[in-house]
């Protein structure tokens, strides 16, 4: 009992100070300027801290990609045997699912792990479609920004079997040329079309013109015989 009483006593009094330091804080901070204007510059600098941190985490990670894009590049970093290549991809895809469960500290090596399996994989292109479902967003960004510049740095010849697997994922990509070549036919066909109605006016131009002579010639054969018979 005694041992409960002095622990609830000792709860009961830190409770107290609490509470008297929050009421003194509030009262600090209504009624003095100089310590409202200390607290501004405490927010002021913790801000500061914050945005440097920041910036280096940046400049840290911008380093770390630089260097993985550096590394792939170099000669016997990547497998180049059909089983080699496969053995790389697992160990890779592993060690980047272990990274970034670890936390976001963990997201950069994450990413790079996978960017890794990524130069070995047969088919970039889907791999990329099946990280953008499978890893957090804040790693799959980080592995598009080592896409990135790995096509900067090495420029065709990094970004070259994405290109080859994007056209190969789209079976109808000269489709559309058919089709465009199609009206061009169908117009001309409304041109001779348009022309061939042209044929009956020009026949019908003409039983008008036979009509018109025939009807000039007749009246002026006519009135020359009942002339000669007064004579």
């Amino acid at each position: 009992m005694k041992f409960s009483t002095a622990l609830s006593v000792s709860a009961t009094a830190l409770a107290t100070v609490a509470i008297g330091y929050a009421f003194y804080f509030d009262y600090k901070r209504r009624n003095d300027p100089a310590f409202r204007k200390k607290l501004r510059k405490q927010s002021k600098q913790s801000v500061k801290a914050a945005k440097k941190e920041m910036k280096a985490a940046a400049q840290q990670e911008n380093m770390m990609i630089e260097k993985a894009v550096k590394d792939v590049a170099e000669p016997g970093v990547l497998p180049t045997g059909v089983q080699e290549k496969e053995a790389f991809f697992m160990e890779q895809v592993a060690t980047g699912e272990a990274l970034f469960a670890q936390g976001p500290t963990y997201h950069v090596p994450a990413a790079i792990a996978f960017f890794k399996a990524l130069k070995v994989y047969p088919a970039p292109v889907e791999l990329v479609m099946i990280y953008q479902k499978a890893v957090p967003k804040e790693v799959f960004d980080l592995i598009m920004k080592l896409i990135t510049r790995d096509a900067a740095v090495h420029g065709a010849g990094g970004a070259s079997a994405s290109k080859d697997d994007v056209d190969d994922s789209v079976p109808g990509a000269e489709a559309p040329k058919e089709v465009e070549e199609k009206p061009q036919e169908t117009q001309e066909e409304s041109k001779e079309s348009k022309e061939e109605p042209k044929e009956p006016k020009e026949e019908s131009k003409e039983p008008k013109e036979e009509s018109k002579e025939e009807s000039k010639e007749e009246p002026k054969e006519e009135p020359k015989e009942p002339q000669a018979e007064p004579k």
